[in-house]
């Protein structure tokens, strides 16, 4: 079996896709059914530049385009599968082809999107791409039940594999080496909550910053450490901050390594992911995986991969969300059910599975 797959998010650090794909692959890669893989990135794309190291049959390729790659496939270069990672596929030449759709968040929700006309036409696109590959991967069964009321796909087109938690997220409690992440982050000398998400408004950081500045003890106690992106499609971290008048109170560190982060979660009193829309939310699993107690939103697939191991609240009742902030870090017994829960939920959850599940659809496909 001849496998190729798109790359190219690979080179995103900080996105769940590029994990996503940094994760799978790899996982797949022993499978001892594919006689090679072939790796699509983009002409610029120097290999020795991505944050991971091919074995030998493992062969990288250009594919600058959809179409560039469609064109290689009619002049001889010829795969059993591709697999699209990014929800972009090959417009011609390619016979089999797997399709990995993580959400439907900006064809639900198009007012968040930079160019409307242009999300029009990339939605229009994505549902074409849906109906005519051999079968769709989703992320969770939420994100399954949103392909299949968007692109009008049948049930049985779609093959719902999960995620797994980053590999090096682990507890890390070394107070000496968080000592020098605190410092170099800026991070108060004080107890912590934790959100990772950035300013893209669906991660809905807004309630997480209204909780602590309607929460005088929050405020005035503890720090909220904010990372992810400062700002994103018009919001900002630090003028939200400034505006309800709470900037001592959180720290925003922008991204951070995934040594730093897996500290963060390791450190933290609690973690909050509040976000309004997540095909899946793989930070609630790698928070899980570091022994974060979690408080995430009803909505979307959150419910579906936090199960029990998660204190739920309303996206939109910032006094809920502090008043169960508060909660947590005053109890101590609760942190440590949490955190019990935690590592037995995130077990059910492994690269390793996906990638069976993975080689499975490929076989089902080629029949």
């Amino acid at each position: 079996m001849r496998v190729g797959f798109d790359a190219g998010p690979m080179r995103s650090a900080f996105s769940g896709i590029g994990q996503y794909v940094r994760c799978l692959f790899p996982a797949m890669f022993t499978c001892s059914e594919v006689s090679e893989w072939v790796a699509y990135i983009a002409s610029n794309t120097s290999p020795q530049t991505l944050p991971l190291r091919f074995p030998s049959h493992v062969s990288v390729k250009d594919s600058t385009s959809r179409w560039g790659f469609g064109r290689k496939q009619k002049e001889g270069d010829p795969l059993h599968i591709f697999h699209g990672t990014n929800f972009k596929a090959p417009d011609y030449g390619q016979r089999h082809t797997i399709l990995t759709i993580h959400d439907v968040w900006l064809p639900r929700h198009p007012e968040y999107s930079k160019k409307l006309f242009g999300q029009a036409l990339s939605t229009w696109k994505l549902g074409l791409r849906a109906r005519q590959v051999s079968r769709v991967v989703a992320v969770s069964q939420f994100t399954s039940r949103e392909i299949q009321e968007v692109f009008q796909l049948p049930s049985d087109r779609i093959a719902v594999i999960y995620h797994g938690p980053s590999p090096d997220m682990v507890p890390d409690r070394d107070d000496q080496k968080f000592q020098e992440v605190r410092t170099r982050l800026h991070i108060p000398a004080r107890p912590f909550v934790l959100f990772v998400g950035g300013a893209e408004p669906r991660k809905n950081h807004t309630l997480l910053f209204h909780a602590f500045a309607q929460s005088p003890r929050l405020a005035a106690s503890f720090s909220l450490v904010a990372v992810g992106e400062l700002e994103s499609r018009g919001a900002s971290l630090r003028v939200t901050a400034r505006e309800l008048g709470i900037t001592d109170s959180v720290c925003c560190p922008g991204h951070v390594s995934s040594h730093d982060l897996r500290m963060l979660y390791s450190h933290a009193e609690g973690f909050v992911f509040p976000s309004f829309y997540e095909g899946f939310g793989i930070p609630l699993l790698d928070a899980m995986a570091c022994g974060a107690p979690v408080i995430t939103v009803q909505g979307s697939a959150l419910p579906e991969v936090a199960g029990e191991a998660a204190i739920y609240v309303d996206p939109h009742d910032p006094e809920q969300l502090g008043m169960q902030i508060e909660r947590l870090v005053g109890d101590r017994v609760l942190q440590t059910q949490l955190q019990s829960k935690g590592f037995e939920r995130v077990k059910q959850f492994t690269w390793e599975r996906a990638a069976q599940d993975t080689l499975k659809l490929y076989r089902d496909v080629l029949g």
